[in-house]
């Protein structure tokens, strides 16, 4: 070694730095017995070596030392303790009063410790039981449980990620002894194992600031169910994912759930399974692995589209009461209908009111106006709100009642048609609310086929009640109904039951002033395509019975009905 190179030596000694050749690095200790937990040993060394640090295990090697002056050594030189515990409690030494199991632990010290429990474990030794115990109550360590080999792999990738971030990121001395790649594999890892969320879209969240500070203030209170309900198009979706985005640093993990694909209730514990990539193992059902692994998790569950599987609606509730940390945010046409739900509606977009003057300056808390000027100008750079435009655009809105769904499906039409031909147009306007985002799922490509996905969630008899209602202009009430709908439910209290299931599924019903019921306006047109094909079919059939086509106005104050016979 020349003398520059000793100078350079000495100046970085006397500076503080420390300079390790290349085969140093983060130890881990692993404690747990041998034989017992041989499957489970090999898995932590597959973890901890996947992050390029360096396993330290009692069985790597003959020496010639005692047990307990190897582990005793091969601790005091290690930075972090992996504690893996199943059933037996350990060898006890003689003249020793612990096992070897335990005496890792407590000269362990302020170490960073790590803690998995095998579960289930019947046999577990009474010694064992006392330990976790103390570890539980008097060291205030957290642990997980894990069932399977694969499950506990993930775990102990994941903590140790999260547990070097947090440990060594903002440390010197840690930044040294973290090379780049090990860095970089710990930021990926630990942004991947967060979160499964949907990225978030490229697109403003519009209107919606009121809805996701609610939601959000809601989740890290005390409530462990939150619904987001409403119409096919009100931005449900969307709206739980911008939530969910803001909560991520407040829950250990967020797992999304898409169950759009599913219609049996029984395999919604299968797709949480696939998302949670839990392996199955034995004779164990999916719902008792998923539970199993949030059984002590700090998570958030976001269901979207429960809607149509809202018969699993107990699994959610064996799953909040076996899993104390966890909350669910689910959207849904419909509510879950169990105890500590707490219900949010969707409603559409803020619209100002008829007589309202709107000036360019002052859409701001208009949210159909907003939101539609926005997608106009994604395919119309120069579109903007101008006195002369801003009566058409509001208008324009309320005819497609405030629904984000049909609004973005509408605005982009300004490319070829000016706002007032847009409007004239929308007295049709299933045929042009179409041609949605080819990144979209195909019920929200159309506006004919999200209400499609609302109508074949109903049963037969409230889709015979949602066509019947389709002949109301500007709403109607409970008189009114009984009055078109008589010939299938001469029972009052059916009729209430009904009307009640038809709400409660919001197939796009929105209430008016009067506190009448009304399909949306573009509901109305779709619900009387219906309602004409159905009774061709039947007329077709040669059934005497067959009403002709009636079609009703009521008055304002839901009197007498006035009304006429179509033939």
């Amino acid at each position: 070694m020349d003398i520059q190179t000793t100078d350079m030596n000495a100046s970085s000694a006397k500076k503080g730095a420390i300079i390790r050749t290349p085969d140093q690095r983060l130890r881990v200790f692993v404690s747990s017995t041998l034989k017992e937990m041989a499957e489970e040993r090999s898995a932590a060394r597959e973890a901890i070596q996947g992050l390029r640090l360096a396993a330290v295990m009692f069985e790597l090697g003959a020496r010639p030392h005692t047990a307990q002056d190897l582990y005793r050594a091969y601790l005091e030189q290690s930075h972090i303790f992996i504690g893996i515990y199943g059933e037996q409690y350990g060898w006890v030494a003689p003249g020793e009063s612990i096992s070897g199991l335990e005496e890792e632990y407590d000269i362990a010290g302020g170490k960073p410790k790590l803690v998995y429990i095998k579960k289930p474990a019947s046999n577990r030794e009474p010694r064992l039981a006392q330990m976790l115990a103390r570890i539980r109550d008097r060291d205030k360590i957290s642990y997980k449980y894990f069932s399977t080999v694969e499950e506990l792999k993930e775990l102990i990738e994941a903590d140790l990620a999260l547990l070097l971030t947090e440990r060594f990121e903002l440390s010197e001395h840690g930044r040294n002894l973290m090379t780049e790649e090990i860095t970089q594999t710990i930021e990926s890892m630990r942004k991947r194992e967060r979160t499964n969320l949907p990225t978030r879209s490229p697109t403003e969240l519009i209107g919606r600031a009121a809805e996701v500070e609610k939601a959000r203030h809601l989740l890290l209170e005390k409530t462990r169910l939150l619904t987001l309900t409403g119409p096919g198009g009100s931005g449900k979706t969307r709206l739980a994912v911008e939530v969910a985005q803001t909560l991520i640093e407040s829950f250990d993990r967020v797992h999304y759930v898409d169950l759009a694909s599913i219609s049996d209730p029984a395999l919604v514990p299968d797709a949480l399974a696939r998302v949670l990539e839990i392996r199955e193992i034995g004779a164990a059902s999916a719902e008792e692995l998923v539970i199993g692994r949030l059984s002590d998790s700090n998570s958030l569950l976001v269901l979207d589209n429960f809607e149509q599987v809202s018969g699993a609606s107990p699994f959610v509730v064996k799953l909040l009461e076996a899993c104390p940390k966890t909350k669910v945010l689910v959207t849904s046409r419909v509510s879950l209908r169990i105890r500590g739900e707490i219900e949010l509606p969707t409603p559409p977009l803020l619209i100002p009111e008829p007589g309202t003057s709107l000036t360019p300056r002052d859409p701001g808390e208009q949210g159909a106006v907003e939101l539609f000027c926005e997608r106009a100008r994604a395919v119309k750079p120069d579109f903007s709100l101008t006195a002369e435009n801003a009566g058409i655009i509001t208008e324009i809105c309320r005819r497609l009642d405030g629904l984000p769904l049909a609004i973005e499906l509408a605005a982009p039409r300004v490319r070829l048609l000016s706002a007032e031909a847009l409007l004239n147009r929308l007295e049709r306007r299933l045929p042009l609310l179409s041609g949605g985002p080819h990144d979209l799922p195909d019920r929200q490509k159309t506006m004919r086929n999200t209400i499609a996905w609302s109508y074949d969630l109903l049963n037969e008899t409230e889709a015979a009640l949602f066509r019947a209602m389709a002949v109301f202009v500007g709403g109607c009430t409970m008189p009114a109904v009984r009055e078109v709908f008589v010939a299938r439910s001469a029972d009052e209290l059916e009729l209430l039951d009904t009307m009640q299931e038809l709400a409660a599924k919001k197939p796009n019903l929105r209430p008016t002033r009067s506190r009448r019921r009304a399909p949306h306006q573009h509901v109305r047109n779709d619900s009387r395509v219906r309602r004409r094909k159905n009774f061709g079919k039947r007329r077709g059939r040669g059934d005497p019975e067959t009403p002709r086509p009636v079609f009703f106005t009521t008055r304002r104050d839901g009197g007498t009905l006035s009304h006429k016979r179509r033939s």
